[in-house]
């Protein structure tokens, strides 16, 4: 085959490797994998749980000491006793006596007012446990009433969320005087963990939690009550 007659097919050759290329490179901006979706666990909350008091020791028993054996007493011969015969004495004459003056026996009533003053005293005190048992046992419960009120109302201050990270534990001890009907008089943050702008949002939040739930009446000393509240912030992402 002569030299003429090669070129053209060399040309065409050429072209159909050139395009064959093209299709590829054209195919393969054309092609995505296929992308399978990844499902992510859903994010842990924290939660801070009072801590657990482990339960004392069990004391050791102590050693049973045996009592010593008392000494055997020594056997000492008494003497031998001797008789004497003693003549009895003549009896002395028994003057007589002036009769005594009669008595008169006294009322009893007396004796009546007097036990009765005499037990008022041992009442008193079991009256008084019994009443003080009763206000502690009311102060609790309410305690528990204001406890699950405050946790749906109080949270972590927004601002400080966006500046501190997560994992952020802030403790605060805050006094508020509460009236007979629930309303909050006044706060103070007496300590805290966390920087100022943090303790006035949380006061801030309280006065807007306000009325909470009204105290009983047997725990308030007159018309309001003051009461220590601790508050523990932990922020999650």
């Amino acid at each position: 085959m002569s030299q003429a007659r090669r070129l053209p097919l060399w040309a065409v050759s050429l072209i159909a490797v050139i395009a064959l290329h093209l299709v590829v490179y054209y195919a393969a901006l054309l092609w995505k994998p296929a992308i399978t979706p990844v499902l992510l666990e859903p994010a842990a909350m924290l939660i801070e749980l009072e801590p657990v008091t482990a339960p004392p020791e069990p004391t050791p028993p102590q050693p049973i000491v045996e009592p010593e054996p008392e000494p055997i007493p020594e056997v000492v011969e008494a003497p031998k006793p001797k008789l004497a015969i003693v003549k009895p004495k003549p009896k002395p004459k028994v003057k007589p006596q002036p009769p005594k003056p009669e008595v008169k026996p006294q009322p009893e009533a007396p004796k009546v007012a007097s036990q009765e003053k005499a037990a008022a005293p041992v009442k008193a005190p079991a009256q008084q446990q019994t009443n003080q048992g009763e206000i502690d046992r009311e102060k609790a419960l309410w305690m528990a009433k204001l406890q699950a009120y405050l946790s749906k109302r109080l949270h972590y201050p927004e601002r400080e969320r966006r500046m501190n990270r997560a994992g952020s534990k802030h403790a605060l001890l805050v006094n508020f005087t509460i009236d007979a009907h629930g309303r909050i008089l006044a706060s103070d943050v007496k300590r805290s963990t966390a920087r100022g702008s943090f303790d006035q949002d949380v006061q801030r939040q309280l006065r807007r939690a306000s009325p909470v739930p009204p105290p009983p009446a047997k725990i308030l000393s007159g018309n309001s009550m003051s009461i220590d509240y601790p508050l523990n912030f932990t922020l999650t992402r």
